[in-house]
């Protein structure tokens, strides 16, 4: 996943989305697995400062100086103090929740339907099934029989179901 893909979905991008993109986010109801790793963030921060070499937080400047091999701990500690509030975390993780959903849609539209809907399984399996999610597994709380959920037609009902929401979430993003 490209740091470029919040900016080319108009999705916000701060300190806060590149601290949950390389470590990750976990509460009671939502879960992120880290994205990136070490290499990605600090190749973003180091870009990021040779472009704004008047940048006045101290912690930036800190990050940039890290050496490798990088100690992950600390680039957590000093995105964590860059970002600001760990209350900020939650609305990181919508952000990065949109845009990889928006990514999965364009990952299966040239996949056969069984294909596409394992994929949709499997992503929100990897995201621990967060109870808002505009999807359901088949068999579960409710009575669809594998031949009825594995069909072409169930496919686009749920492509389209993702893309509802995905219009109404980016709404509640701004």
């Amino acid at each position: 996943m490209n740091i470029t893909k919040f900016k080319e979905d108009d999705i916000t991008f701060s300190w806060n989305e590149l601290k949950l993109g390389g470590f990750g986010f976990s509460n009671r109801d939502f879960y992120l697995k880290p994205i990136w790793n070490d290499e990605v963030i600090m190749k973003y921060i180091l870009a990021y400062l040779t472009k704004n070499e008047n940048e006045e937080n101290p912690y930036l400047w800190e990050l940039g100086s890290l050496f490798k091999p990088y100690d992950g701990n600390e680039i957590f500690r000093l995105l964590d103090l860059v970002a600001g509030s760990s209350e900020n975390d939650l609305k990181s993780y919508y952000r990065w929740r949109w845009v990889l959903v928006n990514d999965l849609l364009n990952r299966i539209v040239d996949k056969g339907y069984v294909d596409a809907l394992l994929e949709i399984s499997e992503f929100w399996l990897d995201l621990k099934s967060p109870f808002d999610m505009p999807f359901q597994f088949q068999g579960i709380e409710n009575q669809l029989e594998p031949q009825e959920f594995y069909t072409e037609e169930h496919l686009s009902k749920i492509v389209l179901k993702h893309k509802n929401w995905l219009e109404s979430e980016k709404e509640r993003l701004k």
